[in-house]
């Protein structure tokens, strides 16, 4: 017979066509078109999760599937369906088994069949809990159950190639929910080392040791920051990509919504400080290109060699995205440690806050420009932004360098300053740093 003609003729089950394979009797006539057809292969490389994996099972069967733990909480569901029942409803919305329903299925004998077999289970329905008939098959780390597969069976039983297919998405979701336990054990370790939690460094490496994490001998944290709400999903990929280029690995990272923390170190298996110094600002140059967004910031903490003192370098990685916020020409500086006086200003304004001074040079021109609608407060700014340059300062106000000294004359005599002495200016400078960092707050 002719394979177009068969081709033609089949009657197509709703699944990718792989391959098409006439089934015959023994005596070679063409037994039922419908069975042309193979079902749709799961492919380890294409699965990137639970989410994905129970898709691929809901194509693979025909029907809604759920994939739980061992504790009956809901991991990964597939797309809505008409056909779900009451329980599979109840066990979305809840995120959980219904308790009833766990104890019905425990009654009937279903959980016993489940934990002691490592074959796909069938499950009576039970109208009294909302539950259709099913299948079901244990997910297994070795020969301990640590989650369930559920199918509704709305369509009557399963092919055999169905079955081999189910019983491989278990093997494949046991893998995915130990990489989900490693990476969940991995996360809680570095937030312990953010927030300092560790109380001797022999503590710290017994448990990157229990998590598997060969911790570096110097390393640093980078924070990836956007606070336009802009989706991030993208940013551990390209940041994994230029540490890649740059010899730098990424030891651990975590999301905190509009932000990315990595723990940074060199690949190189003897680094030295200054070694990996020299990884930040080649890193940070490259994500530029590879996350141009302009509104994205980026900050890194000092290198450190302690384990205890990451969570200092995350806290300055923290003030530089802050100081950037608050102080856009900071924007600029991406290491804490050439912050130069900014790393200061912080404790400056814990302790002005503190020891607040009655009233200031900076507090009598603000109050004289608020009265006579000048601009003098603005022009000390500037002049002084300018390293004291009049011809600059006046180019940045729009104004001529005389109008700029007849300001200047009015602002030592209002604010009583010396122009000339430093330790006035830098003062001065400071006070007005100190300033804006609060007006931005």
């Amino acid at each position: 017979m002719n394979v177009n003609l068969i081709i033609q003729n089949c009657k197509f089950q709703k699944k990718t066509v792989y391959s098409i394979k006439p089934i015959m009797y023994r005596t070679g006539k063409i037994a039922d078109y419908r069975w042309c057809t193979m079902i749709p292969k799961i492919n380890e490389v294409d699965i990137d999760n639970l989410q994905t994996l129970v898709e691929k099972i809901s194509e693979v069967m025909d029907t809604p599937v759920t994939i739980e733990d061992a504790e009956h909480r809901l991991l990964a569901y597939s797309s809505h369906d008409p056909n779900s029942d009451p329980a599979r409803i109840a066990t979305i919305v809840g995120r959980k088994v219904p308790a009833d329903v766990v104890q019905a299925l425990y009654e009937s004998g279903a959980m016993q069949q489940l934990l002691d077999t490592w074959e796909p289970v069938h499950v009576q329905g039970m109208s009294q809990v909302g539950l259709n008939n099913r299948m079901a098959i244990a997910i297994r780390h070795y020969d301990e159950v640590i989650g369930y597969i559920w199918l509704l069976e709305n369509n009557g039983s399963f092919t055999p190639e169905q079955i081999h297919q189910l019983k491989y998405s278990a093997n494949l979701a046991a893998s995915k929910m130990i990489q989900m336990q490693k990476r969940k054990q991995s996360i809680d370790f570095f937030n312990r080392l953010l927030k300092g939690r560790f109380t001797s460094e022999q503590e710290a490496l017994i448990q990157a040791r229990e998590v598997g994490i060969q911790m570096p001998a110097y390393s640093y944290i980078l924070m990836i920051e956007q606070e336009d709400g802009a989706p991030i999903n993208d940013w551990l990929e390209k940041a994994s990509q230029a540490a890649n280029e740059h010899a730098v690995r990424i030891v651990l990272h975590v999301r905190e919504q509009h932000r990315l923390i990595l723990l940074c170190s060199t690949a190189k298996t003897a680094p030295s400080v200054l070694a990996v110094e020299k990884t930040i600002i080649p890193l940070v140059d490259r994500l530029y290109t590879l996350l141009p967004h302009s509104s994205i910031e980026y900050g890194a903490g000092s290198v450190v060699q302690s384990l205890l003192e990451i969570s200092r370098s995350y806290n300055e990685a923290q003030h530089l995205l802050m100081l950037h916020r608050r102080l856009p020409e900071t924007s600029s500086i991406l290491y804490y440690p050439q912050a130069g006086f900014y790393r200061y200003l912080y404790a400056m304004k814990q302790e002005a806050e503190q020891f607040p001074a009655y009233t200031s040079s900076l507090d009598t021109l603000a109050a004289y420009d608020q009265e006579h609608h000048s601009h003098l407060l603005h022009t000390l700014a500037v002049f002084l932004d300018h390293n004291s340059d009049a011809k600059l300062a006046a180019q940045q106000l729009h104004v001529h360098t005389n109008t700029l000294n007849y300001r200047l004359k009015r602002i030592a005599e209002v604010g009583k300053i010396d122009l000339n002495s430093m330790a006035q200016k830098v003062t001065l400078y400071l006070e007005i740093k100190l300033l804006l960092l609060e007006e931005s707050q």
